[in-house]
């Protein structure tokens, strides 16, 4: 296989990857428009602003995507999101892509992204395939233990980037990133009874603590005007007006007691092909420091 075909097809992929994202991060605060005390009612009514108010959150993501031409990708990733910052996203943490096709291979490592800039330490490059896991192992033996900044012109920091800009596309949206005009406009899209359907609720008990389950629907063009606000509003978060992606199936667990999102889990089509998944949110406002690596290389520098 030619170096450049390699290169394109994992570009490709990477891109997929991206792709296949959607539209999360406007569901939490389709969902936060309905949220708050006991009742669930309250709980509907109170949520989004408290979700506006988080400054950092544990994000654990796992989806898979099925394409309409028989591949199957997966994400895994368990990411620190410092919110605080009104300007640009703080990350670190994990990931792990896998991909099946005729091109099979897992893809590991550990990430920080601070505002445009990312970086990788691989743990892992492998495939099924014995002549491709053969040239990854190489691969990988030249990677080492270093860190390595993320760049989409690269032929392999184009993985790595992919889960950090997927995961940009989940978070909520804190107050400092947005001032009081804002916020209100946020809000008031938010609050519009016209942005969802609640279809079921019930009170349950998980991950420790007593949360109200729902079971949503939401009308996509108020979910568009949503999206096109916070897009506006704030830098880290990427506008998309492809209009090709539908959440066909929406749960959603939220913590009575201090009414911040536990889980979802969703399931949807994109123009590639379907996707499903879970989130899983947890140590809300907990302070850890997010560094850039004192040092680093560029992907070229250590492949040849």
């Amino acid at each position: 296989m030619a170096k450049e075909e390699k290169t394109t097809g994992m570009k490709q992929k990477a891109k997929w990857i991206v792709g296949g994202a959607i539209g999360v991060f406007v569901l939490l605060f389709i969902i936060g428009a309905v949220f708050g005390t006991p009742s669930a009612d309250s709980v509907f009514k109170d949520m989004s602003d408290k979700m506006l108010q988080t400054k950092s959150v544990n994000i654990d993501q796992k989806m898979t995507m099925r394409g309409n031409d028989g591949t199957v990708n997966s994400i895994d990733s368990n990411l620190f999101m410092d919110l605080s910052n009104n300007s640009q996203l703080q990350t670190k943490g994990n990931f792990s892509l896998n991909i099946v096709s005729s091109q099979p291979m897992t893809v590991a490592g550990d990430v920080v992204k601070i505002g445009d800039s990312g970086y990788v330490k691989y743990t892992d490059f492998s495939s099924t395939n014995s002549r491709i896991n053969q040239a990854f192992s190489a691969i990988k033996a030249k990677f080492g233990d270093n860190w390595i900044k993320t760049r989409t012109s690269d032929q392999y920091s184009s993985f790595a980037d992919a889960a950090l800009k997927f995961a940009a596309n989940i978070l909520p949206t804190p107050v400092a990133n947005l001032n009081d005009t804002q916020r209100k406009a946020v809000l008031a899209l938010l609050q519009d009874k016209s942005m969802y359907t609640i279809t079921e609720s019930s009170k349950v008990e998980t991950e420790g603590v007593s949360a109200y389950k729902y079971i949503l629907t939401y009308d996509k063009a108020q979910l568009k005007k949503v999206a096109d606000l916070l897009t506006s509003d704030v830098n880290y978060l990427s506008k998309d007006d492809t209009n090709d992606s539908q959440v066909t199936s929406l749960t959603v667990w939220v913590n009575i007691s201090t009414k911040q999102i536990i889980k979802i889990e969703y399931t949807g089509t994109t123009k590639d092909g379907e996707a499903s998944g879970t989130i899983t949110f947890s140590k809300y406002d907990q302070v850890q420091k997010v560094e850039k690596p004192a040092d680093y290389f560029i992907e070229s520098e250590l492949l040849n």
